[in-house]
């Protein structure tokens, strides 16, 4: 997986075109062969696949001799691609001046920062040939209730200040690690699903406002 940190990395990746070729080149391509799926001539594509190999979403794997030219077989460096929240500077979202644990703008916070962080952390590991020491527990629970929820979540809190309490030391030789437990409802409905619930809550609050409107009159 690739982070990316660099403005003009982003922008290359923005057109709806290139994206369309990243997601194809997993394996290795040409412009001579992308060209015909595309509807674009030649030239047109490698253009863009040049610049997406400029800037580094596209490595080349082959060079082979082909009609009197060098045909040039590229696929993507990466399996996947996350966008640095680093690149908006002051926009991006502090959880330091979010108060609500509990609320859906801290557990965003927190994930921008865990993601700058690990971006900054792993080139600074792969300057030096290192490898960056994490840890990722991913569970789906069921809950019965919202009491359930909140004392799961309480009962975990406590559970983790034991733990670092514990383990915690502040020797010269200790290093620190950040420890990070979110929870978010899982994604159990499709984007059709969803935009025909939305549907159906804008109509009914439509008719709800129409007929407020019409007691007050």
């Amino acid at each position: 997986m690739q982070i990316l940190t660099d403005a003009s990395q982003l922008a290359a990746a923005l057109s709806p075109l290139r994206m369309r070729v990243l997601s194809q080149m997993h394996e290795a391509e040409s412009a001579t062969s992308l060209a015909p799926r595309f509807g674009l001539s030649r030239q047109t594509l490698n253009y863009h696949l040049r610049e997406l190999e400029r800037e580094g979403f596209l490595e080349v794997v082959e060079e082979r001799p082909r009609r009197g030219c060098i045909e040039r077989m590229l696929k993507v460096t990466s399996r996947a691609f996350v966008v640095n929240p680093a690149l908006l500077g002051a926009l991006s979202e502090n959880p330091d001046q979010a108060r609500d644990q509990f609320s859906s703008a801290f557990l965003l916070a927190t994930a921008a920062r865990l993601i700058k962080d690990v971006a900054v952390l792993g080139h600074r590991a792969q300057a030096v040939e290192q490898r960056l020491a994490t840890f990722t527990m991913d569970a789906e629970v069921g809950f019965k209730s919202p009491a359930a929820y909140r004392a799961f979540t309480e009962e975990l809190a406590s559970a983790v200040a034991t733990l670092a309490a514990k383990y915690d030391t502040s020797t010269a030789k200790s290093r620190r690690f950040r420890i990070v437990i979110g929870s978010h409802p899982a994604v159990t409905k499709s984007d059709t699903e969803a935009a025909a619930e939305t549907a159906t809550h804008q109509r009914k609050r439509k008719s709800k406002s129409r007929r407020n409107t019409s007691r007050r009159t």
